[in-house]
């Protein structure tokens, strides 16, 4: 390779390495695990994605242990990473990430001809989707019930306002502009009857970003199982969900990132068998402005930020799509009602991050 290509594959490895700490609230353990080098080429008409897949080692396995697989690309606009053991394995994970690419053709908002897009863009009229695209919408009003509309995910309207995706994110919108789109959030105009779906308002938009990355992990595990692959870790952008244990009998180590933290310091380690970790906070998607924090999980009532004293959840849950609806939840409803919440319900615990650094844990919450 010349010391052209040399430098370019660093820079390369360089980005990705920046992209993922943006989008990835755990680090995993590195034993037994060794990240993929991929990219996404940006500000082209058409985008770019390299997926290499090669046989890995486990640290502490004997010869005759399962060699672990693992392939890494970008789905669901952040970089994912599936790990399996078996056999079959690197024929499992290609498989497995075509179904990545058929549910981001059926959830995608920003995809064209999607479920979501084409219910976005049907002017208020109906619009047969996938049944699981309708089992999901279903899901979520469930969560926008449970939650007193703090969960809706007709929000997306005024996400698109704010502008976090964005080179540079932001600005801060001018009140005036989201009190034009306010009307236009309430999940009360999502109407389902079987696999049809209509937006009652022709203004509202739909986004299942909230949940949406816990349901496909859980669907992936579901898939491992049917193909016998009892040994597995998936990570979609920071939902984690680990299928089994290791080969060896010992759980997957992964980690809470400290938010804000430039040195990737961890508040804490768990390990995960056969559950699901999942965190949502202030510092995933956010930008400053005047020397403010703006960050991506809006308060549907206000159209701003939520301010609710928490600077992350963390959810371990056995169902990743619970848990990516209720670390979302918890964050919206804040410390007290939260933790109420999350004690109203079984096989599932709860880490709390205050913005001034306490953490608080539900009892049944590991502490490394």
């Amino acid at each position: 390779m010349s010391k052209k290509s040399c430098e370019a594959a660093e820079s390369i490895k360089d980005a990705l390495l920046r992209m993922a700490r943006v989008n990835c609230n755990f680090y995993l353990d590195l034993k037994g695990f060794l990240s993929m080098i991929i990219f996404k080429k940006l500000f082209a008409p058409i985008a770019l994605l390299l997926c290499f897949t090669l046989p890995l080692s486990l640290t502490g396995c004997s010869a005759s242990s399962a060699q672990p697989f693992s392939k890494t690309g970008f789905y669901f606009d952040t970089v994912i990473s599936l790990t399996c053991y078996g056999n079959d394995a690197q024929t499992v994970l290609d498989e497995a990430f075509e179904l990545c690419g058929h549910y981001e053709n059926l959830l995608s908002y920003t995809k064209e001809g999607s479920d979501i897009w084409n219910i976005n863009h049907a002017n208020g009229q109906p619009v047969t989707v996938d049944s699981e695209t309708a089992s999901l919408l279903q899901t979520a009003l469930y969560w926008s019930e449970k939650t007193d509309g703090l969960i809706d995910p007709t929000i997306t309207p005024i996400s698109q306002l704010w502008n976090f995706s964005g080179d540079p994110a932001g600005p801060v919108p001018k009140q005036s502009q989201i009190d034009a789109l306010l009307p236009h959030v309430d999940y009360h105009n999502i109407r389902i009857d079987g696999n049809t779906v209509t937006l009652a308002d022709p203004d509202a938009q739909l986004d299942l970003g909230f949940l949406a990355k816990g349901a496909i992990a859980d669907r992936l595990k579901a898939f491992f199982l049917q193909k016998n692959i009892t040994s597995a870790l998936i990570n979609l952008g920071g939902n984690v969900l680990a299928v089994g244990q290791k080969p060896d009998g010992t759980a997957f180590r992964t980690g809470i990132k400290k938010p804000f933290s430039e040195t990737n310091e961890l508040v804490d380690i768990v390990a995960l068998k056969d559950q699901s970790l999942v965190s949502s906070g202030n510092y995933e998607r956010c930008f400053r402005e005047n020397g403010v924090l703006y960050h991506h999980i809006l308060d549907p009532h206000t159209g701003y930020p939520a301010d609710t004293g928490l600077s992350s959840v963390t959810i371990l849950s056995d169902s990743s799509t619970d848990g990516d609806a209720l670390s979302t939840s918890c964050f919206l409803l804040g410390y007290e009602k939260g933790r109420e919440l999350i004690d109203s319900l079984p096989d599932v615990e709860a880490l709390f991050l205050l913005s001034d650094g306490t953490i608080y844990r539900t009892k049944g919450f590991p502490q490394s």
